[in-house]
């Protein structure tokens, strides 16, 4: 249990470091001083007003819903839809609820830093979204994989539009409670 909070933590360690760093380095090779605030503007982390905060997390989490709907239908009709094997591993984090918290906090604030404000603005929407889908490979779900990214195409493309972190933050949190709640039976 140790060694997997421990990897756990160093996989979200990454994702948020490697940003600060790479923008960090950045700055020093343009002879800029860093500035944390900075830093974090540019990853998308923008004072936003809460009706708009609000308005912009509930339709998110609205499309994020929807979808996830729509292609759980899709899946099982085409018989390919093992997201049980999802379901089966997050059961498992029932005896670890410190790290089921973790992951669905963190590891959310540490996936939009890294995919989302990160990657987007470097790589484009399709590539970060393909590399969000390939790191949930994990679960052994190709159900898991196509719903990471089509959902990761939906976050990405908000925050291109949107140019702000917190909703994509709130909605992806509010989702994963949603789909935790799912596997619980809540």
């Amino acid at each position: 249990m140790q060694a997997r909070f421990f990897s756990t933590l160093l996989v979200d360690f990454f994702l948020v470091a490697a940003p600060f760093l790479f923008i960090f380095l950045q700055q020093k090779q343009l002879k800029k001083s860093f500035n944390l605030k900075e830093a974090g503007r540019e990853l998308g982390f923008k004072a936003v007003s809460l009706k708009q905060m609000v308005k912009k997390t509930a339709l998110l989490l609205v499309a994020l819903v929807a979808v996830a709907y729509l292609l759980d239908f899709l899946l099982s009709a085409l018989a390919l839809n093992d997201s049980i094997r999802v379901v089966e591993a997050v059961a498992r984090l029932r005896l670890m609820p410190w790290l089921l918290a973790w992951l669905l906090v963190v590891r959310a604030v540490a996936e939009e830093i890294f995919f989302r404000g990160f990657l987007v603005k470097r790589v484009g929407v399709f590539f970060s979204t393909v590399l969000f889908a390939l790191v949930h490979l994990g679960y052994g779900s190709y159900a898991e994989v196509v719903g990471a990214f089509v959902l990761g195409l939906i976050l990405a493309k908000a925050f291109q539009l949107n140019k702000n972190l917190y909703p994509n933050i709130a909605a992806h949190i509010a989702y994963n409670a949603l789909a935790i709640g799912f596997a619980f039976g809540v």
